[in-house]
């Protein structure tokens, strides 16, 4: 009897323990996207009523190896969908294709160097969330344990780069909000950063690479005189660096023109705002610093794409998409695909939280997690061609909607419900606009997307049940009879933006070396091929050897956790048996480019460059070809042109005296994006942004801070420390 009970005991304890671990086998929905160059869109999660969310902003979703996606799932309880009490942290293994439920909490956030999960847990019976109410809790994924590190962190942001401490906001019992971090480790104590961080929800963006925290100050104001009167001034914001990481080492404030959603790049080398262009201060450059252009497109949400820094993905649009990815590398950036992500309330504030795409690309560059709101597999969209007013919309195809119904435009924060009378294959006709107390000013222009409304909204079965819509919603529409309330929730997707990098194979004395790609931290194994054959009925791994017993020509491909397979490497032939080594990590001996340079046309030495002019420098990449062009004289740079993936120049560079003179943007058209001027000392004085072929905004600086600022109709003239706002002349 007395060992059947402990028996029973050991059992309970168990089912206790893990009860908050459950795994459900779940198959992504993959599909074609209908526009855009995304190789394929994957639908992760698809449960309408409920809100899954990633993470906010600049915030990572992705574990350091790729394999894992964290993310908030808002479960219903008794009374509505969403319950914010009800939310539950989940993880997404690709390799074993489950969605795993971790425990109730919300904030996940993954380690930089380590698959550790971090997430608060609020505990309503232990007091105040600034105190014993909020628990941090630290989740090895590998181990399966949990720890909890610390109490009253209400609001995470990350670790640092070293994995040392998790960083985050408290909000105090006076109301106020402080910087502040744990130790991770079991029972640490709360660490109040000193000063005053002027801390906001969209504030502490710590380095993923160096000892470095900056901080938006989000009580700063910075004033201009009109003759109405002082207002804040609409584009500034003022920063803090941290180099100690402690808040003892801030350095002197700076600002930065016309940006509000901040991220690291995945390097940590630049310090980027969003916004407006993808551009970006470098992480130790003493201030005041440079802002550089770093592309030539523009995003709103911006965040990393990848570890490597190369790549930088963002929204348009308020934050709802389209979804955009740039290549540091060239300068180019391009349309991902479209998001439709959108909820239509009957204003026009700022309620874009709850559809925010919230971009956030992998380990590797090769994916990218955002939501959205709308079904994007089988919900019908329309690009309108023209506006007949008041009874006509000319678009490109109305397949997929009903021959009666009703639309969304999704211009502006609100939008606006329309509804139709009838359709032809390229128009809806009867229009009847702003309903449901929505705006009827927005524009209805060429380019623009309508969606359907029919699709936007949740179906009657589960608009029937018991639960009320959440309650943010309920708190915006504010009408429960409004079909407005019952708008889809988010669901979580990834776009496939480009294969793995290709691994190389190489030649030694001792065998052969596969080499990992360029990128390479989302790589699960790899397979060999034989004359176009796959040879192995396994995946191989790093620190792996085996032997190339056969004759013949050898290939090999990498393959991520995920399944995406890369391009084949380049063929060696073998005529004698080997022994295949699979590096952990490129060695110090290979490089990914190498220089050509040529005089008239002719392939000369490196050495003999410095007694010749008009001398062209090719940078040659292992498995993209020609990616820069460089002209020397006498050895020493006179311009620069980086190259997009199909040879076209994006980036120019002058020199002068060695030095970059000023630096140039075109998009893949050959049109004029943007222009930056530098002095001697290699300071930006100027910036200027171009719309069209015409000047378009245009910052001054002086010893990189802002004096003088163009966004037409307006000017902006500093003086002081007053700035001086009035119309162009």
């Amino acid at each position: 009897m007395i060992l059947q009970r402990s028996f029973w005991f050991a059992i309970v304890l168990f089912v206790l323990y893990f009860s908050s671990l459950i795994s459900v086998r779940t198959e992504i929905e993959r599909f074609p996207p209908r526009d855009g160059q995304a190789i394929e869109l994957w639908r992760v999660t698809n449960d309408p009523s409920i809100r899954d969310h990633a993470s906010y902003h600049n915030i990572k979703c992705w574990s350091p190896d790729g394999r894992y996606m964290c993310f908030t799932h808002y479960a219903a309880d008794e009374k509505e969908y969403g319950a914010g009490s009800k939310a539950e942290i989940h993880i997404f293994d690709f390799l074993k294709q489950q969605d795993i439920r971790i425990d109730l909490g919300t904030n996940p956030r993954w380690a930089n160097q380590h698959n550790w999960l971090f997430y608060t847990h609020r505990e309503e019976n232990k007091g105040p969330s600034y105190e014993q109410g909020v628990s941090v809790i630290w989740y090895d994924v590998e181990s399966q344990q949990k720890t909890v590190i610390g109490y009253g962190l209400q609001t995470l942001k990350e670790t640092d780069c070293g994995d040392r401490w998790i960083y985050g906001i408290q909000s105090a019992a006076d109301g106020s909000r402080k910087a502040a971090r744990l130790a991770i480790q079991k029972n640490s104590t709360l660490e109040i950063l000193p000063g005053d961080w002027g801390v906001g929800y969209n504030s502490l963006y710590v380095n993923p690479v160096h000892p470095t925290i900056v901080s938006r100050d989000h009580n700063y104001r910075d004033y201009y005189y009109t003759p109405e009167g002082t207002q804040d001034i609409p584009f500034m914001a003022r920063h803090f660096f941290d180099h100690e990481l402690d808040g003892t080492n801030r350095t002197v404030p700076f600002p930065l023109m016309d940006g509000s959603h901040f991220a690291w790049d995945g390097s940590g080398t630049y310090f980027m705002a969003g916004n407006g262009p993808v551009r970006g201060r470098k992480w130790n450059e003493p201030l005041p610093s440079n802002i550089h252009f770093l592309s030539n497109i523009s995003v709103g949400d911006i965040c990393a794409c990848g570890r490597s820094g190369r790549w930088i993905c963002g929204s348009t649009g308020g934050g709802r998409g389209p979804l955009q990815v740039a290549d540091l590398r060239s300068g180019d950036g391009w349309t991902v695909t479209k998001t439709f992500s959108f909820l239509c309330f009957p204003n026009s504030q700022d309620n874009s939280g709850p559809y925010d795409i919230d971009a956030k690309g992998s380990p590797d560059g090769t994916k990218i997690a955002f939501i959205s709101t709308y079904d994007l597999k089988d919900g019908p969209a329309a690009t309108v061609e023209q506006f007949i007013g008041p009874n006509r919309i000319v678009v490109d195809s109305t397949q997929g909607f009903p021959s009666r119904g009703r639309l969304v435009n999704p211009a502006g924060f609100g939008g606006e419900a329309l509804s139709y009378e009838r359709i032809t294959p390229t128009t809806f006709e009867g229009i009847t606009r702003g309903l449901y107390k929505t705006s009827a000013e927005s524009s209805i222009g060429k380019g623009q997307t309508l969606l359907s409304f029919e699709s936007l909204l949740l179906s009657e079965e589960i608009r029937n049940g018991n639960r009320l819509p959440s309650r943010s919603i309920r708190q915006i529409v504010q009408d429960m009879e409004s079909p407005l309330m019952w708008q889809r929730s988010s669901d979580i997707y990834i776009a496939v933006v480009r294969l793995p990098d290709r691994p190389v194979l190489r030649v030694t004395s001792e065998g052969v070396e596969l080499i990992p790609g360029e990128n390479h931290w989302e790589t699960q194994g790899y397979n060999i091929y034989l004359n176009g054959v796959k040879i192995n009925d396994r995946l191989y791994h790093s620190g792996e050897t085996l032997q190339l017993l056969e004759e013949g020509k050898y290939a090999v491909t990498a393959v991520e956790w995920s399944g995406l397979e890369s391009a084949l490497s380049q063929t060696i032939s073998l005529n004698e048996e080997r022994t295949l080594h699979i590096l952990h990590e490129i060695p110090n001996d290979f490089s990914w480019t190498r220089s050509i340079y040529r005089s008239s046309g002719q392939e000369i030495e490196k050495r003999e460059i410095n007694d010749k002019t008009d001398i062209v420098e090719e940078i040659v990449h292992q498995t993209d070809g020609v990616i820069h062009r460089r002209r020397l004289d006498h050895g020493k740079s006179v311009r620069q042109i980086d190259l997009n993936s199909d040879g076209k120049p994006i980036r120019h560079l002058y020199f002068k005296n060695d030095r970059v003179s000023h630096r140039e943007y075109y998009n893949s058209q050959g049109d004029l994006v943007s222009k930056e001027i530098f002095n001697t000392d290699g300071q930006i004085t100027e910036s200027i942004r171009y719309e069209r072929g015409r000047e378009d905004r245009h910052w001054w600086y002086e010893n990189g801070i802002p004096i003088k600022y163009v966004d037409p109709p307006h000017l902006y003239i500093k003086k002081n420390d007053i700035w001086i706002k009035r119309p162009m002349e």
